[in-house]
């Protein structure tokens, strides 16, 4: 191949600029040209009045100054009408347009689903997992993972002091919506007593019984971690318990939130309980050396297999091993390790 596009998609993580950087760096070196397509999937539909705000020519100076800055300068949206055939059609006619003879795509589930689109009708397409979740069961490791956990132990070490200081409980609300591998390194890193994720059923009572216990055993603060996610593996009558408790009547009939489970788990327990959305303080901040080390080595391998032309494939990392798989097997599917799972039970 002579000239590939790379872009990113979906949620930004930390390292995806590393990512673009080894690919335009390592296909520069080998005598191929890039095209960096912006705001994923919709700047290769080149939709924009001028055609600067949908791509440009990437140059070993386009990347200076990029891998240890979080977000993605190509930037990033979602494209939810990629899934019909016809603007797929329209994608691959854009890009043959220009000579792009094939597609490193950044991203996570959604990206994955529209590169192997894209593949299925004659253009060479190639993902690179980029999400902070980790929801890839593919790969051991998505670029965006360990940067995203370093923040949310950074900014519960905090939380831990000052929930000392009042002698109360804290509830930390980190991300991760299908996939609690977030909450579960957090929970084990920061030495939390309570993870809750959407791979384990779990109830208000045991959480308020867990926190009684806590209190009893002489801790002076807790801290539970729950993915944003977790919310759907709840299995407490919570309508009921809510009528029963005149201080949260009106909880009912409204959408549950982690503000309301903190209510709901402190009037069970009696233990005062303060809940922080990190957010998407989560998604920012500048890459961990993994994710750069990481992101620099899958981006390379994405380019040495296009110039082999392999494609149709998902680069990731297995025991330390860059690995590919196809990419229609890639996508999601990843479990919670119930070995880590026991070991915060036990060491909480």
């Amino acid at each position: 191949m002579k000239r590939i596009g790379v872009l990113t998609s979906g949620g930004d993580a930390p390292g995806m600029n590393a990512a673009i950087r080894a690919v335009v760096r390592t296909s520069l070196s080998n005598d191929m040209s890039v095209v960096g397509f912006k705001r994923g999937y919709n700047g290769v539909l080149m939709r924009s009045l001028d055609q600067i705000d949908d791509y440009q020519m990437m140059t070993s100076r386009s990347v200076s100054d990029k891998i240890h800055r979080g977000g993605t300068f190509l930037m990033t949206a979602r494209c939810l009408e990629f899934v019909q055939p016809e603007v797929q059609e329209k994608a691959v006619k854009n890009l043959k347009t220009l000579g792009v003879e094939g597609l490193i795509c950044i991203g996570g589930d959604g990206t994955f689903q529209g590169a192997n689109a894209l593949n299925m009708k004659g253009l060479p397409t190639i993902g690179i997992p980029g999400t902070i979740d980790n929801d890839l069961d593919y790969t051991d490791f998505t670029i965006g993972f360990d940067t995203a956990l370093n923040t949310a132990c950074e900014s519960i070490n905090r939380i831990r002091e000052t929930s000392d200081s009042h002698e109360r409980a804290s509830m930390v609300t980190v991300m991760g919506r299908n996939c609690g591998d977030i909450a579960l390194h957090t929970a084990l890193a920061c030495g939390a007593e309570i993870v809750l994720i959407p791979e384990r059923e779990w109830t208000v009572e045991e959480v308020a019984d867990h926190m009684k216990w806590g209190v009893m055993k002489g801790k002076r603060s807790m801290i539970m971690i729950i993915a944003e996610g977790a919310i759907a593996s709840l299995t407490s009558d919570v309508h009921k318990i809510c009528a029963e408790h005149e201080s949260l009547s009106d909880i009912v009939g409204t959408r549950l939130d982690t503000n309301q489970v903190a209510r709901i788990v402190e009037v069970l327990s009696g233990q005062e309980t303060r809940n922080t959305v990190l957010g998407y303080t989560q998604r920012g901040g500048s890459p961990t050396a993994s994710d750069r080390v990481l992101a620099s080595r899958l981006g390379a391998r994405a380019v040495d297999l296009m110039r082999q032309d392999k494609s149709g494939v998902a680069v990731g990392i297995r025991k330390n091993k860059l690995i590919e798989v196809p990419i229609d097997e890639a996508r999601g599917g990843r479990k919670a390790d119930r070995e880590l799972l026991k070991l915060v039970d036990v060491l909480s």
